[in-house]
């Protein structure tokens, strides 16, 4: 198990100033970064580019991963964005060390060590933290935190910059609530930690106002006085692009402002209704923040490019955008908090102490990469909110979740069925139950379990995941029929859901209803671009058309984002004559 701390905050001023505010200027950090990685045994960035068309003038970069990097992150790209080309390489290239750094931590199981809380005594977390962090003041806490006891989680250190103390915490737990929100890494400590922060502000501040629909005051655009800012909004502005921008702080001592941006002579056709939201302990910066955020997820607003929602939702119709549009105001940005300094440690102290006042601990995980020596870190706020698991959570509930995936099935299902008799009645515990069932290759039990889930009044935001795995059973049962009629009424309570098109490609496939499956595969991509598996099935129905052409297009396109799909080459290889490299 890896112990972490303490971590001592050292003077870092600022150098760089444009855009965002680092100790370096970004052509220096491109070079240290690069050159260390070519220094290593791994190959972890294979290169760098731009890829915006140059519409609106704002860069976007990716940075392409090597062979060693694809299989810690999963991913073969990560995306940079910045008011500069040099500042939105160095955004994509630092966005690359801080996942291989926090991914390559978190699949180390010797940096953690199996046990229960009982087992690491004073120096663990307390539960009144676990219970925060799920939001759970629920009547159930005594019989949760007995659950919980029981349960075998992955153990390594944290530091609390809020009490400047060691603190041992269960890391899976916090991954299944948090996933990969909070990695950040710098050119220094204080850079990379003011980024974890600042990120899990954005986007506890974004998941409140999105969920509430707070209308929070406008900003007058205005009232920018940073050069980089201005310069962004002229751009905006001669694009056409209309911007809607907020005061996104709540109060958190800490300057957040959330940008809606719409094109109307591209929308719907060739762009979306993109919202973001920046956070960093500058108004001004935030801005700035905000702005090259919605450059990066909106492709121009000509290219007919889809982004993947995280803190924020996607709108697809304005009018449901009516409380930001027309939110009362404006205000100058003048108005919000400000905690800027030139010494980016007295920034750092100031957001702790912000969050501290409003009852929020700062944990943070070392997760600096021996080899690559980019500071690297993993920031939990137990209590801070992220949209995708704001609602409808319990101890219990995430005790049941790790359960499933902690176990093999039969032992699963037994503690499963252990917890239904200390908890009875919730809806929860049945599905996980369906979970382990499916696991077990029995589906006409799991879809029981499934269907008590769903009679036992779930969440709203858990109600289309039963009906997608209802879909699931009556798919492994070859009855496509009914698959597609519970994956209809999971579709009508949330249609971006792409593992429930996903599988109504897959039935309508079966059902030799090939054009059915291919508009449920593209709805995928509308949703989630990179999805290299839906391009491959689009092709295979393209296939089985008799359509060759379009076939051959698609394989390409899925192996081009993932070569690693044997299907899609071997019927590239079918029907073209030649295997792919």
């Amino acid at each position: 198990m890896k112990r972490t701390g303490p971590i001592t905050l050292t003077d870092a001023i600022k150098e760089a100033t444009d855009d965002q505010d680092k100790i370096w200027l970004p052509e220096k950090t491109v070079a240290m970064v690069k050159a260390r990685m070519k220094q290593l045994d791994l190959n972890i960035l294979e290169s760098t580019s731009r890829i915006d068309n140059g519409r609106l003038d704002i860069p976007v970069f990716f940075s392409t991963c090597g062979h060693d990097a694809r299989k810690i992150i999963g991913t073969r790209k990560q995306m940079g964005k910045g008011a500069t080309p040099s500042q939105a390489e160095a955004s994509a290239v630092m966005e690359l060390a801080e996942r291989f750094s926090f991914f390559s931590f978190y699949k180390n199981e010797s940096h953690t060590r199996l046990g229960t809380v009982e087992q690491f005594g004073d120096d663990a977390i307390g539960f009144d933290q676990i219970a925060k962090s799920v939001h759970d003041e629920s009547a159930d806490l005594d019989a949760a935190q007995t659950i919980f006891k029981s349960l075998p989680l992955r153990w390594t250190g944290a530091w609390s910059l809020t009490r400047e103390r060691e603190v041992l915490i269960p890391l899976d737990w916090f991954y299944a609530i948090n996933a990969f929100n909070g990695p950040s890494a710098g050119n220094c400590i204080p850079e990379a930690l003011s980024q974890g922060i600042c990120e899990i502000v954005e986007r506890h501040v974004s998941s409140v106002i999105s969920r509430q629909r707070l209308a929070t005051p406008r900003i007058d655009p205005d009232s920018a006085s940073d050069r980089c800012v201005r310069e962004m909004l002229d751009k905006y502005a001669k694009a056409g692009i209309q911007l809607h921008i907020t005061d996104f702080s709540l109060e958190m001592g800490i300057p957040s402002v959330g940008v809606l941006a719409v094109d109307p002579a591209t929308f719907p056709e060739k762009s979306e209704i993109v919202w973001t939201a920046g956070t960093t302990p500058s108004p001004e910066k935030a801005l700035s923040r905000a702005l090259t955020e919605v450059a990066q997820l909106a492709g121009d607003f000509n290219s007919g490019s889809n982004y993947v929602a995280s803190g924020l939702p996607k709108f697809t119709r304005l009018a449901d955008a009516d409380y930001v549009i027309n939110a009362p105001g404006p205000i100058p940005l003048s108005d919000l908090p400000d905690i800027s300094h030139d010494n980016i440690r007295r920034e750092v102290e100031s957001c702790i102490q912000a969050l501290a006042q409003r009852d929020f601990e700062v944990l943070v995980v070392d997760t600096t990469h021996p080899q690559l020596a980019v500071p690297a870190f993993y920031t939990i706020v137990p209590g801070a909110h992220f949209r995708e698991r704001a609602t409808g959570t319990s101890v219990a509930m995430f005790a049941a979740k790790l359960t499933m995936e902690r176990f093999a099935p039969d032992t699963a299902i037994k503690r499963l069925t252990e917890m239904e008799q200390c908890l009875p009645g919730k809806y929860f515990i049945q599905f996980y139950l369906g979970n382990c069932h499916l696991e077990r290759n029995d589906p006409t039990l799991a879809l029981k379990h499934f269907s008590q889930a769903l009679d036992r009044s779930p969440t709203d935001q858990d109600r289309p995941s039963i009906y997608s795995y209802m879909g699931v059973c009556h798919k492994e049962m070859g009855q496509y029929d009914q698959a597609l009629a519970v994956l209809a009424q999971g579709e009508a309570l949330d249609p971006e859901r792409t593992d429930i098109y996903n599988l109504m490609g897959f039935c309508h496939f079966m059902k030799k209803e090939h054009q059915a499956a291919i508009d449920c595969f593209e709805k995928v991509l509308r949703l989630d671009p990179g999805s290299a598996i839906d391009y491959a099935n689009i092709a295979s129905n393209y296939r089985e058309m008799g359509r060759k052409d379009e076939a051959v297009r698609y394989y390409r396109m899925a192996l081009e984002l993932d070569p690693g799909i044997e299907f899609a080459r071997d019927n590239l290889e079918r029907l073209t004559g030649h295997r792919p490299d």
